[in-house]
């Protein structure tokens, strides 16, 4: 009986072993495949590393090859320059109605936005009475002349001016 019991004891040790070999074989073969995970996700940093830093690359290199802007024109230029469009517009508004320079006078209504917002609002309300939105455009006028500080109406310039024209003169660049 004792040497059934040591016999049995041994057998049981032996599938126990072949047990041990088999979770070993299994943890070794999960740890491979999160090795080959892990490494994979470094790859793919890496790719996407080396793809940003050629953007950049190249975001610079297009940045060094830009052209230097043109100064900034006197703010008394930039007045003189504003009125004169202004005058334009006003007159085409006269003449046409407020529908032929809706570019114009969303342009002036952004640049007033801050401070006359009811007129401008009221000039680009193109479901109002024109009646409405002319006299919105007669305060914004004088805003835009009076009130309105030097960038902005450097902005609204750039804004209002049509593609061919220019307060260049000879200027080449």
């Amino acid at each position: 009986m004792t040497r059934d019991l040591v016999r049995e004891l041994g057998e049981q040790r032996m599938a126990e072993a072949g047990q041990r070999r088999l979770l070993g074989e299994v943890l070794r073969a999960r740890r491979a495949q999160r090795a080959q995970r892990r490494e994979a996700r470094r790859e793919s940093r890496r790719r996407s590393q080396r793809q940003s830093q050629r953007r950049w690359r190249a975001v610079r290199a297009r940045k060094a090859t830009q052209l230097a802007s043109a100064p900034t024109p006197a703010a008394e230029d930039v007045a003189v320059e504003l009125a004169r469009l202004l005058e334009r517009v006003a007159d085409r508004v006269a003449g046409a109605g407020t529908e032929a320079e809706r570019d114009a006078l969303h342009a002036v209504a952004d640049a007033t936005r801050v401070l006359s917002p009811g007129a401008a609002e009221a000039l680009v309300d193109w479901d109002g009475a024109e009646a409405a939105r002319l006299r919105a455009f007669s305060v914004l006028h004088g805003v835009v002349l009076h009130v309105l500080g030097p960038e902005d109406s450097a902005w609204l310039l750039d804004q209002i001016r049509r593609p061919g024209e220019s307060d260049a003169g000879e200027r080449v660049a």
